[in-house]
This record gives structure tokens, sequence and C-alpha cells, in this order.
């Protein structure tokens, strides 16, 4: 039985001790075996005297931790949360910060800061999975209210959103992208969809422009109803997202749509160990603080890893 398909109390049970979150860590990291980051050579010594295993490499003897290169790098927080906090945040119903720090116990700010780390990852991920075969586009707006007014309400948000189908019809993936209020005249302007084109779309796949609007008779009902549901999904379980953070949440949804029929957890866990950290000052526009320089930690070297 997969990890998808246990409760949550079993999850817990089997992921109990930071030395079974190690374990998988180290595989979720380094699958072929371990490689330095520094020299790339396969076999390493394990310091056990810290919390969690610090790794020498036999070559270069440069050493690095199993969180270092991770989303999870500096943080205090154990790996046995760490790992719920990604469980919770593979289910398709989603979870919220407030709802993370009630489940596993810690601050809301702490939860707020392994969400949008975990989102970072998703964003990533999705980053690299462009659209390919038939792909269809169209324009949307998150928050749409259905006035007359030319002008842009401030909780309006642009949208394109694009979708690889089957011959059959079938959408397989999708994406959507926040798009800038500023160049649209009125809220009834189409953005462009050439930049998305380039930076979402396969070169070799078949773009048919059905629509390049989201209003009028032509337009594609199917890609219309996955934006409302993107919308409802955010507004039900993050009650409402403002136009700074909208984009990663778009992406969690995407990430979401698009593997709803996959192990999802063994692969965002993947993800969150191959994911380079984000820091709270770029994740809130704030100054950044000077750290200090990371000091070498000496230890025994008992096991050869590799």
């Amino acid at each position: 039985m997969s990890m998808d398909e246990v409760s949550f109390e079993s999850f817990c049970s089997r992921f109990a001790t930071e030395k079974d979150c190690v374990q998988a860590l180290y595989q979720a990291k380094w699958p072929n075996g371990f490689c330095c980051p520094r020299c790339r050579h396969p076999y390493a010594y394990v310091i056990s005297t810290r919390r969690l295993p610090l790794y020498e490499c036999q070559a270069c003897r440069s050493q690095t931790s199993l969180i270092s290169g991770t989303v999870m790098e500096g943080s205090r927080t154990p790996l046995r949360l760490w790992f719920q906090a990604i469980y919770l945040h593979a289910r398709p119903v989603g979870i919220n910060a407030l709802q993370l720090s009630r489940i596993i116990g810690v601050t809301y700010k702490t939860a707020w800061l392994i969400c949008h780390k975990i989102r970072h990852a998703m964003s990533l991920a999705e980053r690299d999975q462009l659209l390919s075969g038939i792909v269809s586009l169209s324009d949307a707006v998150y928050s749409d209210r259905p006035v007359a007014s030319l002008e842009w309400h401030k909780q309006e948000q642009p949208l394109i959103i694009g979708a690889s189908s089957e011959e059959t019809g079938k959408v397989v993936r999708i994406k959507i992208k926040k798009q800038n209020k500023v160049p649209l005249t009125s809220r009834y302007d189409s953005p462009d969809q050439e930049i998305f084109i380039r930076e979402n779309v396969e070169p070799t796949a078949l773009v048919r422009r059905i629509v390049k609007r989201r209003i009028g008779r032509h337009r594609d009902l199917a890609l219309v109803r996955l934006c409302l549901e993107a919308a409802s999904y955010l507004g039900q379980t993050f009650h409402g997202i403002g136009p700074k953070h909208l984009q990663v949440y778009l992406d969690q949804y995407c990430y979401i749509w698009n593997r709803r029929k996959q192990a999802a957890f063994l692969e965002l866990l993947q993800f969150c160990a191959i994911t380079r950290k984000i820091t709270y000052p770029k994740l809130t526009g704030s100054t950044p603080v000077r750290s200090s320089r990371p000091k070498r930690h000496y230890g025994v070297a008992s096991t050869l890893v590799g």
C-alpha cells in the first residue's frame, strides 16, 4: 500500500521517529546513493553526533547535512513534522497554515514558512513540466466581479490558462499564470499569450488558439470551468488570496490537479529534497538579516556510505 492510501494516523505511525524520516529523506535526496555536492564523489563518512547525520566526503572532505540543499535547510523543526506537512500538502483537499499549525503543533509563523517552502518546491516542479501535444489557451480572471464597469476591481487578477489535451479532448495537464494588469486598459482586454507560450508550452506542441477571450460564444467552457474550480479551491482552502502570493497558490492547485492519480507524497518529498530553500526575506520582500558563517562540525566518522 502506498503512502497516499494510508490514513494520516497511519502515516504518522510509519514516520514516528527522526530515524524513520532520515532513511526516507536520504533515499529521496540521493536515490542512486550519496553524491558529494562539491566534487560528486559517491562515498562519504557519516558523522552521527548531531540530531541529523552529517556526511563527510571521502575525497574532498567537505561536509554536508542531510537537509542542506533542500527546502528544509536551516530549519529546526523535526523531520517528522516536515513529513506530516508534506503528506498533508500532497492531499487533493490542501491545507492552510492555520490548520497545519494546529495539526502538527507548531506556531503559525513556522507553519506559514513550511507551507510556502513546500509550495516553492511545487512551483519549481510545475515550471519544469511544459504543456505538450494539443494545447488550448484562454484568458480568465481570478476573483471575477460580474459588473459592467470597464475598470479592474482591486481583487480581480487577469490570468491565462493553458491545457494539454488528448485527441479525445480530455484535459491531462494544466497551467494557470497570473498576468500583469498594467498593459490592459480595460477589464475586458485579453492578455498577450505569446510570453505564456514561450515559457510554458513545448515548441513542438500544436497550439490551438480556440479562445483569445474569456467571453463570447467561442469560449472554451472546459477551460473556464477549470479556472472557476481553481478559484473555488483557493477560496475554500485559503479564504481568498491577494496578488502578491497568488501565483504560488495557483501553482499548488495545478501541481495537485496534474498529479491527482499519482503517488503524490513520495514525489513531493523528492521535490522538497532536491529544491533549495527559499528564505523568509525573499518570501516577504523584507530586508535580509546577515547570518554568520556556518561552522565546521567534527565528530566520529563511524560509517562509510555511498
